[in-house]
């Protein structure tokens, strides 16, 4: 899952000299929004290693700057990471690479840990001056400009070359029971497993978020005499969906 955070600036550029009060149909209002593709939708990332890389498109006709920054799993702290480069202009169509690099801190060798990447488009520089006409008179139209940055947040999960075998397979080994009215899965793997969808007794379990390696997570109460089967998708490393589990509960 990709989380998106929107920031909304607005910009009213008004004449310096004295005129006649506008009306609703000489304001003119212009929308642009300000994005930036990431070519994937996770980083795993080995501690070990020198970094990893992930490429970034501005798929807008003009340039855009591109910032991007790490954060622990609570998304408000720092993570020990270094993106390069930390800003950069990105001009119209065109692709770079970011290179997230470790700078410190202590990880878990037998289990992932969570990070975030952010990366958000800023919009270039609005023009601070009225419209100018072909005669070089003040235009007689306010213009009104809303501008609209996402931040694209993505998993960053860093994981020890010492575990061994992938997503997919440890999927299967969740188990399921209800507890205190209360959809439990636990996760008995290193891994964390995202689920895409989730199901018990045909119901569906909205936003079920994630699973953290070798821990329980409990999901909202179930309607009354909810039972059955519980069936449940994860994704995997490729931000693709896997196939169908399947178990009864317990």
């Amino acid at each position: 899952m990709i989380y998106k955070t929107i920031f909304v600036t607005m910009s009213l550029f008004v004449t310096l000299h004295s005129m006649p009060a506008c009306s609703a149909s000489d304001m003119e209002t212009n929308t642009q929004s300000f994005s930036v593709k990431l070519g994937a939708s996770r980083v795993i990332f080995d501690p070990a290693s020198n970094g990893a890389t992930l490429t970034v498109t501005n798929p807008q006709a003009y340039p855009m700057l591109v910032q991007s920054q790490t954060f622990d799993e609570d998304m408000k702290n720092k993570a020990p990471f270094v993106v390069t480069p930390p800003l950069m202009r990105l001009d119209g169509q065109q692709q770079s690479r970011l290179r997230i690099i470790r700078a410190g801190g202590a990880f878990s060798e037998d289990r992932e840990s969570l990070q975030w990447l952010c990366v958000k488009g800023i919009p270039p520089k609005a023009d601070d001056e009225w419209a100018k006409s072909e005669g070089g008179n003040t235009a007689k139209k306010v213009s009104l400009n809303l501008q609209v940055s996402i931040n694209n947040c993505i998993k960053l999960l860093v994981r020890p070359a010492s575990i061994k075998g992938s997503p997919d397979d440890a999927a299967a080994l969740i188990t399921w029971k209800i507890r205190d009215g209360k959809l439990e899965g636990t996760n008995n793997s290193a891994f964390y497993m995202n689920l895409s969808s989730l199901t018990v007794g045909g119901k569906k379990v909205v936003n079920a978020g994630y699973i953290p390696p070798f821990s329980s997570k409990k999901f909202d109460p179930l309607n009354k005499g909810v039972g059955g089967s519980v069936q449940w998708k994860i994704i995997n490393d490729y931000g693709g969906e896997s196939r169908s589990y399947h178990a009864d509960l317990k």
